[in-house]
């Protein structure tokens, strides 16, 4: 009989973040991360929230029972305000609880009970998820960073706290999805990280949706940091393209409302799946003016051979795998008052979207290109990487 290469063991991953549905890229990330792992034979639980206030998901304990409801998933209590269900082979405990002291404490309760060879912490943005964790179990925390806004020090956090800080270095181990974070965490939290893509893109077949005579130039989550006043003034100058705007967590009633006055911008609904947005995309644009941790939709897109304009700020160069159309941008920047956009200088992009758009041999060249080079990076992302450092942390190599 074949030896297993990796130890079968007990993984749980805390977020503070709802588990279901997963638009963004981290709580998407995290998801195919566990079910991965699951599909291995691993035993994985996510502690999650239950509610959100953003519009992509449950607000209420009605909504949350609906959405469980319509994905076949049968939801128990298991204690007052928190709810257990399973999908895709992991266990989700859900918390509705809204004190952070409550919290806190149902979190090490339930991680002692659990007692897993390892606690995954991500998205930590109320920062209690990192304290449970060290509480519960301390020797037995991988902090896995996909958010550099959450980061207690360096220039981009926009909370800094020696004390959080303290507890990051406690981690046993801090995983990164990029050289840009490794780097950041490296200069400005004198912590070394282990660089492990996140296999969120799943294992294909991808299908061919590039079109370059029809489809729409889409833009996912709309806002200032995302960069929308570019989406926005591109539309302007090319008034007989449509364009395609998909509000998630970013985007506020007023700015939805804002791009349906262009008339050549329509709103589409955010999908679990991915390829219902870019099967209506001709051109992506991701012009990010806040340093994104990486950029998973620019590869997803990319593996579909779908041409992506992206800024070159923060780890979106990376995300591009070495393909052109990596444009400039003023970067923003958190001020009190809130988040500052500085004038961008349209013409890059201006010049960029109309060669994709008029040059058939220009767009199928990029095409070609970036479905060849997003075949390859992906071929290398599973959660085997993961497997192999949970061994080594454990002594097993």
């Amino acid at each position: 009989m074949q030896q297993r290469l990796h130890k079968l063991m007990k993984i749980a991953l805390i977020q503070d973040e709802i588990y279901l549905p997963s638009f963004g890229g981290g709580t998407k990330a995290n998801r195919y991360l566990l079910e991965d792992l699951a599909r291995s034979g691993h035993e994985c639980v996510a502690f999650t929230r239950a509610l959100t206030r953003s519009s992509e998901g449950p607000g209420d304990l009605q909504q949350f029972s609906l959405e469980m409801v319509s994905r076949g998933a049968s939801i128990q209590e298991v204690e007052p305000n928190v709810f257990s269900y399973e999908y895709e082979g992991v266990l989700v405990e859900a918390s509705a609880l809204e004190d952070p002291d409550e919290q806190h404490d149902y979190l090490v309760r339930r991680i002692r009970a659990m007692n897993p060879d390892w606690v995954f912490v991500t998205d930590d943005k109320r920062r209690i998820m990192l304290r449970a964790a060290m509480n519960a179990s301390p020797s037995r925390v991988i902090l896995l960073l996909q958010t550099i806004v959450q980061l207690p020090f360096g220039p981009l956090s926009v909370d800094k706290s020696p004390e959080y800080t303290e507890l990051v270095r406690g981690a046993r181990a801090v995983v990164v999805i990029s050289n840009f974070m490794k780097q950041y965490i490296r200069d400005y939290g004198d912590l070394e990280a282990c660089l492990i893509p996140i296999p969120v893109y799943g294992s294909g077949p991808f299908p061919d949706l590039a079109r370059f005579d029809r489809g729409f130039v889409t833009m996912i989550n709309p806002c200032e940091l995302k960069g929308v006043s570019i989406f926005s003034g591109l539309a302007g100058e090319f008034p007989d393209v449509e364009f395609a705007a998909v509000p998630t967590w970013g985007a506020n009633q007023e700015l939805i409302e804002r791009l349906r006055e262009q008339p050549n911008i329509s709103i589409l609904k955010p999908a679990n799946d991915i390829e219902e947005i870019l099967g209506q995309t001709r051109i992506l644009l991701v012009p990010s003016l806040w340093p994104e941790t990486f950029g998973y939709v620019v590869p997803e897109a990319m593996l579909r051979g779908i041409p992506v304009l992206a800024s070159d700020v923060g780890g979106l160069p990376e995300a591009k795998l070495g393909v052109d159309f990596i444009l400039p941008v003023q970067p923003g920047e958190f001020r009190e008052e809130g988040f500052y956009t500085p004038l961008q200088e349209l013409s890059p992009w201006k010049q960029a979207l109309g060669s994709l758009l008029f040059d058939e041999e220009a767009y199928r060249e990029c095409s070609q290109q970036s479905r060849q080079v997003a075949h390859e990076f992906v071929a290398d992302v599973s959660a085997t990487r993961f497997e192999e450092l949970m061994d080594q942390l454990s002594g097993r190599r």
